[in-house]
């Protein structure tokens, strides 16, 4: 029996789906296309088909026509109106399907195949930035471009968004080898990309990658980012986030390393776990290297969807074992950005010379409680089959997350969604951060682990 298809967009896109459906033997043997839905109210018929009215009407569409099939043929389509359409077929028995994002389509054309069902990222974080290779190529034009964390989440999406650019080459460096033998098996295409593995901490090795490879621009996104791990462990946070980072910075300014980009997080304001608070030293560290050979940048962002330490892989997962789903709070908020968005944005600071700060526009912040409710709407459950649990605050967590610090004023640049700070005023000196390793070797060496915690905060202000 044929699937009885509703299409949502009377475009170019939807015309596509309604040829393919119409044309090909394989497809039109077991999909049947009823008409569409556009918010067009001068379109009355399209490609031969009715347009039975707005999306508002989808819910009474579905029932009089009977539709077994929609799909959501708007490729410009934002998370806000995806949301909508979702939320107004809940409960209804009909499979819902969506065409890629512009940036996943290649040259405007939409094909049966890439036809696909709704994703998390397509509810919480469909819009992109735009990426113009011809516009920052000059700017990265046989520049040798090391990636620390280049295994992590963002930092290998940096490395496939640096390789649309004209560089030289880019490293991606890490310490866990399963995440770079990852990142190396998808990108060994590419003639201009290689793989380091090292510990940021190994001052000899770092030397010598970035004199043989003659780096001009490093990105830093290597970091310890498990905020409840940080707070048993304050002590990593400190080697790691903190004198892992004086390392790769002070090699970077020895060597003449053009561009150094610190990747930060909103955990960074106002921090109330170490993680966050040894985010903040990395911050005001790398600000307070600034001098005439290398210039430090510090990019600031919320979470970004899908990566190793996002809430969505951790849902996906109980949702798959049957729940139930925990939320520590329900009144939890989080920014979040898709990690390709985010990586762009990073990319696109570098090539700014208006500023030291920069901050990414994660637009309004989502409850993470409704996140686990359109979670278990999407995979076809409801809150009765999969229940919500709720576990409590842990250990330096934050109800709310915040992209700027008192004093700190947003000017806009000429990127959408990237603004940048005009806060200049709380760098770390060389000084005050000697006597930080100093007092955090005496305590590390006493085993006096509460007290690395205390002293970390005491710096990050």
């Amino acid at each position: 029996m044929k699937k009885n298809t509703l299409i949502i967009g009377a475009g170019q896109a939807g015309a596509m789906v309604a040829e393919e459906i119409q044309t090909r033997t394989s497809i039109k043997t077991h999909y049947k296309v009823i008409g569409f839905l556009d918010d067009n109210a001068g379109i009355k018929e399209a490609y031969g088909y009715p347009v039975f009215g707005p999306v508002s009407s989808i819910g009474e569409v579905i029932r009089l026509r009977e539709i077994n099939l929609v799909i959501i043929a708007v490729p410009s389509a934002t998370s806000a109106q995806i949301n909508h359409i979702f939320d107004e077929i809940a409960g209804l028995s009909v499979t819902v399907k969506i065409v890629p994002g512009l940036e996943e389509i290649i040259k405007g054309d939409v094909h049966w195949r890439q036809i696909r069902k709704i994703k998390p990222v397509d509810l919480l974080g469909r819009e992109e930035v735009g990426f113009d290779p011809a516009e920052l190529s000059p700017l990265f034009n046989n520049a040798v471009v090391l990636v620390t964390g280049g295994g992590g989440s963002i930092g290998s999406e940096i490395c496939r968004q640096l390789l649309n650019l004209p560089v030289k080459k880019v490293i991606a460096l890490g310490h866990g080898e399963n995440s770079i033998f990852k990142i190396k098996s998808e990108l060994m295409g590419f003639s201009n990309f290689s793989c380091q593995i090292s510990d940021i901490q190994d001052r000899n090795k770092l030397s010598k990658v970035i004199t043989e490879e003659n780096v001009t621009h490093v990105f830093h996104a290597a970091a310890h980012k498990h905020v409840p791990l940080m707070e048993d462990f304050p002590d990593e946070a400190v080697k790691n986030n903190i004198i892992g980072t004086s390392i790769v910075a002070e090699l970077s300014l020895q060597f003449g390393v053009r561009k150094f980009v610190y990747i930060s997080t909103d955990k960074a304001v106002n921090p109330s776990s170490v993680m966050g608070a040894s985010k903040r030293i990395g911050e005001r560290l790398v600000l307070g290297m600034n001098g005439e050979a290398t210039k430090f940048i510090v990019t600031r962002f919320g979470n970004v969807l899908g990566s190793r330490g996002s809430v969505l892989p951790l849902f996906i997962n109980q949702i798959e074992k049957g729940g139930p789903l925990t939320v520590t709070h329900r009144d939890m908020e989080r920014y979040f950005m898709s990690i390709r968005e985010a990586a762009r944005l990073v990319i696109k600071a570098v090539t700014l010379d208006s500023g030291k700060l920069f901050i990414l526009d994660m637009g309004s912040p989502r409850k993470i409680y409704d996140i686990a409710e359109k979670l278990i709407k999407l995979y076809g459950f409801t809150t009765d089959e999969i229940p919500i649990q709720i576990t409590g605050l842990r250990p330096g967590e934050k109800m709310t997350e915040e992209l700027l610090t008192f004093g700190e004023n947003l000017k806009s640049t000429k990127f959408s969604k990237l603004s940048v700070s005009d806060q200049d005023d709380h760098a770390l000196t060389r000084k005050r951060f000697d006597e930080f390793k100093n007092r955090f070797n005496l305590l590390y060496k006493a085993g006096e682990i509460k007290k690395i915690r205390d002293l970390v905060f005491e710096y990050a202000v």
